[in-house]
């Protein structure tokens, strides 16, 4: 199995043969892309009135690694400007066990009977153009505006005390996931006609404002997202593969009367994936 596995690898990623041809100047492309993302850093914390929930570790919940899927479609044009859709399926999971009781978003769960964040149910939507800053062959730079929009419902499944006032063991992050605005570079080099090497950087920081959300009073939000990634292409017409690693951090906070919704994460990722083009 592991000689069929690096027979895949070397033809897929080994030195181009002559005659091939680089992708089309302009063409749609469906892609799709396993990553396997570690958690580095962050917490999450969730106030109800006035129980002002424990502020946890991701890592001390359990999470240390957990699978990602991500499609994608793009438009490119002519002058290599495109459009590009994401979506991710981020499937977190994590199990853990407290000394004590804990409180999460005005519920008291039983840690000593443990807790489990697998239910947490996270997706990433991204629509993202890119236009030409420079195109000297084999350099390219582009810069990129668009929208990211991060939505979760987080769980700390566990065992509810009977002292608790309430019984979910859940928090939607839904009034924190709005369109923000993005933006970034991207910038690329081409080697042995079918081979290039690409490093991208893009975030927002929206600073904390009052939102057209109500829960117990006026909502006040605050978002900001960093993504460093850096890959290899190879193309087989009308195939390409792709390996690469990511660096991500996204923060959702949100803060009214009767919440204060707070989810921190810092994750690393490699990934490989596959495109068509049409």
């Amino acid at each position: 199995m592991k000689k069929v596995l690096f027979a895949i690898i070397a033809v897929c990623f080994g030195y181009p043969t002559t005659g091939q041809q680089s992708k089309p100047k302009q063409g749609i492309s469906i892609s799709t892309q396993y990553h396997q993302e570690y958690v580095l850093d962050g917490y999450v914390q969730v106030r109800e009135w006035k129980l002002e929930g424990d502020k946890m570790g991701l890592k001390e919940l359990g999470m240390t690694g957990y699978p990602v899927l991500h499609l994608q479609v793009c438009k490119t044009f002519k002058k290599g400007n495109y459009f590009s859709f994401i979506y991710e399926q981020h499937f977190m999971k994590g199990n853990s066990y407290f000394n004590d009781e804990i409180v999460y978003n005005g519920t008291i769960i039983d840690g000593t009977k443990g807790v489990d964040v697998s239910p947490t149910r996270f997706f990433r939507l991204k629509f993202n153009y890119y236009g030409n800053i420079l195109k000297n062959k084999p350099w390219e730079l582009q810069y990129m505006v668009g929208l990211v929009y991060d939505y979760t419902i987080f769980y700390l499944d566990g065992e509810v005390m009977p002292s608790s006032p309430r019984q979910e063991v859940f928090e939607s992050f839904g009034k924190q996931a709005l369109p923000y605005p993005e933006i970034g570079m991207s910038g690329s080099y081409l080697f042995h006609k079918n081979n290039t090497l690409k490093m991208d950087v893009s975030g927002t920081y929206i600073p904390e404002f009052k939102s057209f959300f109500n829960e117990g009073g006026s909502m006040y939000l605050h978002y900001s997202t960093f993504l460093a990634d850096m890959s290899y292409t190879r193309k087989l017409n009308p195939w390409e593969f792709v390996l690469g690693a990511k660096l991500r951090k996204v923060h959702l906070f949100g803060e009214s009367m009767e919440d204060t919704n707070d989810l921190k994460m810092t994750i690393a990722a490699p990934y490989m994936g596959i495109a068509f083009w049409f």
